[in-house]
């Protein structure tokens, strides 16, 4: 048998060798449950004893450790860019040896601070390491010297508020 496509798309049609379910009184079923749990709502307030009074909710409290982790989460992966930074630029001849370690040796001691929960050292010791890429900054002008001044922009807005 074949079926015209107004006759398959129609409410009275037959699309699977059955009518559509889209008489009225299927709607009914889902009008008379919310009717009947209105009037148990109702009846169940107007029973309680404190029937005047307002339930009182428990808000769950933030956890402010967990924020503070993913704070510090964030600031170690800024660490690995700048760690990444630090050997592109040596590798480009951007950075001697000598000024390369004394980056890694700062970005060691924000790693340390971090890890151990010291956010007060950690920002102490970003604001050195900034310090000494302001101090090469006409060594860092190319594109590995810029990627390195990013990473540590990024490493200070995500360190933790300490």
């Amino acid at each position: 048998m074949f079926w015209s496509v107004f006759e398959r798309c129609t409410p009275g049609g037959l699309p699977y060798g059955r009518p559509m379910n889209t008489h009225p009184t299927h709607r009914l079923g889902g009008v008379a449950a919310t009717a009947g749990l209105a009037v148990a709502l109702f009846a169940l307030a107007a029973c309680s004893p404190s029937a005047s009074t307002v339930p009182s909710l428990a808000v769950p409290s933030v956890d402010a450790s967990a924020g503070a982790s993913l704070a510090t989460g964030a600031a170690l992966a800024a660490l690995d860019a700048i760690d990444g930074a630090i050997a592109a630029n040596q590798t480009s001849g951007a950075l001697t040896a000598d000024e390369a370690k004394s980056l890694q040796d700062l970005a060691s001691g924000i790693r340390t601070a971090l890890q151990s929960g010291d956010t007060t050292a950690a920002r102490t010791a970003a604001d050195n390491l900034s310090t000494k890429a302001d101090e090469l900054a006409a060594k860092l002008n190319t594109d590995t010297g810029k990627q390195l001044t990013a990473a540590i922009a990024a490493l200070k807005a995500a360190l933790p508020a300490g």
